[in-house]
């Protein structure tokens, strides 16, 4: 059955919601408990409070209780969580990548990678088409423990984390059910909650740590001056003491709180991700393999072992952490989610053994990268690995390495017409090596459509996000020359700076990286809904059909069919884009059912609409269905 993803994404955003309410309720407890610790230990009730404080039917309990000590401990318990909130955002503001090398990853590249290395950035490539968003880069962890991870607020900032032990024990398609699973935490919204649910807990187990550190600078010297000086009845070296024990246990109490957050929120999620894998895959036996050498492996399976596993736990394929009840578990157990996927499995996992050697083994081409069309694959040859073997090996090796990558770009830009301009634009903007890279590509780019040059630029994105800053802002003055060139845009000019702006520009400005939805209702976004519309309708040559089209989508929104058509091109589109792209899920599947509907209202997909329909696919982030692939 195909995955909702619009519906996974507002379960998701729901979730969130959830995770919000809960952990109100955990610092509510924390302050209540906090502060009955710092009125008893520290001294601030009297002995006709103290005897009252746990008689709460006596008549004067209300108003005995010391109200402005306890609202200036809460307000000021509050600011500190608060605070420690807010800094935790302010280290996972960079994304995903942030995540990764907080959890030891390397990032991997295509130039230097070994041959299992090159196939598993093969794989991502594919799922990333297959899925239709932004090949995402790729980090390597070095654990034993078969696992792998996604992190990012959205899918143009998403990484892929993998450990060795994963990519060392999985054949490929064993290893293409994994990837394809957090692909889909991707594509279901999981990955923004995932990394708010990081940042709230970590203010829920501030009062543990406060306690901890409170105990080893302060703790013990108090406990000493307390006991040398026994005879000072005013010393409260002892309550100093106990209090920083008291915090250490509301610490575990906080980290019990958290561990039932994590594990409300995100089991639930792992199920769907598997079935979406098997959707994207349309093989079930290579998530169901994978989980299956999980099992095989015995204790270590999925372990991490590095220090911030556990707070990040949440993220992974498989549990991560060692648990010693299954009520704290952020994963079902493995036999569940097998049986899930693979209903006809017994229950016995199979032996430990290594992979067979054909099962990694790319076939090399002349330029000493790997090719797509893997024939010791078991999955054997899929539309994506098609699509891939019909672009040529010098063009997928060039849109893998950083330094050919932004001649790529620049080579899917050149018009014939314009040849000698926009050459002399690369060389003047640019340098008489991106002008030479430029040269030797231009001639095999030519020969493709705009389809498959944007198919191309998508797999360009984890070598753009190699440039440095200022490197990526010099290919984006010289992009925009190229396209201005002839003073006007065409459809897949507009995409790829649309593409650029939306995709890698969030390397290097972090706030243009999405975070959260902006609109939840048709008329927050009606003006750019109906420009969106103008613009898939104009692609349509026949007025009759035009006209067909721009009803079909009015339909789709549910608007009156007498409502006006505006004068809407792609650089105005362009202005709203971000309008559309930061709407909430199910208001996003209403706009791409309105695409959809005027793509197809005249029952034929024209190259350009092909063309708007992929652009449009990848940059408002939903899954594009077949009928327009």
């Amino acid at each position: 059955m195909a995955v909702d993803f619009f519906k996974a994404q507002d379960e998701a955003r729901r979730n969130t919601k959830l995770l919000v309410l809960l952990f109100g309720l955990a610092v509510f407890c924390l302050l209540v408990l906090t502060n009955l610790l710092l009125l008893i230990t520290l001294g601030f009730l009297s002995t006709e409070q103290s005897q009252l404080l746990f008689s709460p039917s006596a008549p004067n309990w209300w108003s005995a209780l010391p109200w402005p000590i306890m609202g200036s401990t809460s307000l000021g318990i509050l600011l500190l969580i608060g605070i420690v909130v807010a800094l935790k955002r302010a280290e996972l503001r960079q994304g995903g990548q942030v995540v990764a090398k907080a959890l030891g990853g390397t990032r991997l590249d295509h130039q230097i990678a070994d041959p299992k290395q090159r196939m598993l950035l093969n794989v991502v490539e594919e799922m990333a088409i297959a899925a239709g968003v932004p090949v995402p880069p790729v980090y390597l962890m070095p654990e034993a423990g078969i696992n792998a991870f996604a992190a990012g607020y959205a899918p143009a900032d998403a990484v892929i984390g993998i450990t060795e032990g994963c990519l060392q024990q999985l054949n490929r398609d064993q290893l293409q059910g994994v990837i394809a699973h957090e692909f889909s935490h991707i594509l279901n919204g999981d990955m923004r909650m995932n990394i708010r649910l990081i940042a709230l807990l970590q203010g829920i187990l501030f009062i543990g740590h406060a306690g901890y550190y409170l105990l080893r600078s302060g703790g013990r010297t108090a406990a000493a001056i307390s006991i040398g000086s026994s005879r000072s009845k005013n010393s409260n070296g002892g309550g100093i003491f106990a209090l920083a024990l008291g915090l250490m246990v509301l610490g575990y109490l906080g980290s019990f709180f958290g561990n039932l957050i994590k594990a409300a929120v995100s089991r639930q999620r792992e199920f769907l991700a598997d079935a979406s894998a098997v959707q994207f895959t349309r093989n079930p036996q290579g998530i169901a393999g994978a989980l299956k050498a999980i099992g095989a492996v015995g204790s270590r399976g999925s372990r991490v072992k590095h220090p911030n596993a556990d707070e990040m736990s949440h993220l992974f394929f498989g549990e991560a952490i060692s648990r010693w009840t299954s009520l704290f578990a952020t994963h079902p157990p493995l036999a569940e989610r097998i049986k899930r996927i693979d209903p006809a499995w017994l229950g016995q996992f199979p032996q430990a053994a290594e992979p067979e050697a054909a099962n990694f083994t790319d076939n090399s081409n002349k330029n000493g990268d790997t090719s797509n069309t893997d024939a010791a694959t078991a999955s054997g040859n899929n539309p994506v690995q098609q699509m891939l073997a019909a672009i040529p090996a010098l063009l997928l090796h060039s849109s893998r390495h950083a330094p050919t990558a932004p001649a790529l770009v620049c080579a899917c830009l050149i018009q014939p017409e314009h040849l000698a301009r926009q050459m002399h634009f690369v060389k003047e903007l640019g340098s008489a090596t991106l002008l030479a890279d430029v040269d030797r590509l231009y001639d095999q780019v030519s020969q493709l459509t705009p389809r498959q040059k944007l198919q191309l630029l998508q797999l360009v994105i984890p070598a753009l996000k190699q440039q440095t800053a200022q490197q990526f802002l010099y290919l984006q003055q010289l992009v925009e020359a190229l396209v201005n060139c002839d003073g006007q845009q065409d459809l897949l000019e507009w995409s790829l700076m649309c593409w650029l702006e939306h995709c890698v520009s969030t390397q290097f400005d972090t706030d243009q990286i999405y975070r959260g939805d902006r609109a939840s209702r048709l008329s927050q976004v009606e003006a750019a809904a109906l420009a969106l519309l103008s613009v898939c309708t104009r692609l349509v040559a026949e007025p009759d059909a035009q006209q067909q089209a721009w009803q079909a989508g009015l339909s789709a929104l549910g608007l009156p069919a007498n409502t006006m058509e505006p004068a809407a091109d792609l650089v105005h589109l362009k202005m709203l884009l971000p309008q559309l792209i930061q709407t909430a899920p199910m208001l996003k599947k209403q706009l791409w059912q309105m695409v959809q509907a005027a793509i197809l209202a005249d029952e034929k997909v024209s190259q350009d609409e092909g063309l708007l329909a992929d652009a449009l696919a990848l940059l408002l982030e939903v899954p594009k269905p077949d009928l327009l692939r």
